[in-house]
């Protein structure tokens, strides 16, 4: 059984499901998951408490899950793990300077431009609104295949792991016309509107930080905030679309982790068997 470790130190969409994905039904006899958080913290400090978490549990490869790898509190996070553990960083930002780094030192990373920055400011976001805007999320990198791209990366270093083989860690930083190229879609306009629901979501963090933290008028800052939300919004009304075309087409693409070795298995009509 291989023993993965999820440490999350802050939040981005991809911290809600990232570790679920691996086991969609709680079912899988050759995985065992341990997810640390900081919950929405990300300081050096955050960092130092997780560590000292990770101390009482055994892993064979751990995944730290953050927004912008580029902040101190990641990069600590980060820098103490590598050469203990195989060890790969999920986030939606990380620059050209930090990936070549990990490359270097044997790191391995998934960096998604596509989970953007929410309009975090006092007068605009509350829970209800943190919470609506992080499902549109979650329903494009579903729909167009982001989170289906992550998980296919991260099972194939836990087969890896079970074979003894030399790890080959993942060093990628996903494009929209990547992860739709990876994704099984049966009809072609299912692939136009996924780069589409991807490339909205690359917009809404120029947005954002303009209403954050460039705007000081008021109440411009906080329309910017709800533009951007309204962006995330439509993107996800578009990846509803796409499910709903594939599904059209009676040939949509169901890919289960097989429960005795979690293998993926496929099916293609509704009724068929996943094998």
């Amino acid at each position: 059984m291989v023993k993965v470790t999820f440490l999350k130190i802050g939040n981005i969409t991809l911290t809600t499901l990232v570790d679920i994905m691996l086991d969609e039904r709680a079912s899988r006899d050759d995985i065992q998951g341990t997810v640390l958080s900081s919950s929405t913290k990300l300081s050096p400090s955050d960092a130092v408490r997780i560590l000292s978490l990770l101390e009482h549990v055994e892993s064979d490869l751990v995944v730290v899950v953050s927004p912008n790898a580029n902040l101190d509190g990641p990069k600590k996070l980060v820098n103490e793990l590598k050469g203990k553990y195989p060890l790969i960083v999920v986030s939606d930002e990380a620059d050209k300077e930090l990936r070549e780094s990990w490359r270097k030192e044997g790191i391995g990373y998934l960096i998604a431009p596509f989970d953007p920055m929410i309009g975090a400011k006092k007068d605009f976001l509350d829970p209800t609104e943190m919470g609506i805007f992080n499902g549109y999320v979650i329903n494009v990198l579903s729909a167009a295949g982001v989170f289906e791209l992550i998980t296919k990366e991260i099972d194939n270093i836990i087969e890896q792991i079970k074979e003894g083989k030399e790890l080959k860690l993942p060093k990628r930083n996903l494009s929209s016309m990547t992860v739709v190229q990876s994704y099984p879609f049966k009809n072609d306009y299912s692939k136009a509107k996924a780069v589409a629901a991807l490339e909205m979501l690359t917009k809404v963090a120029k947005l954002d930080v303009k209403g954050l933290y460039v705007e000081k008028d008021k109440s411009k800052s906080l329309i910017y905030l709800s533009a951007a939300h309204e962006i995330v919004r439509q993107a996800g009304l578009l990846a509803d679309e796409i499910r709903e075309l594939e599904k059209s087409t009676n040939r949509l693409v169901r890919q289960p982790h097989n429960k005795a070795d979690g293998k993926r298995l496929y099916k293609e009509n509704f009724f068929d068997e996943a094998k």
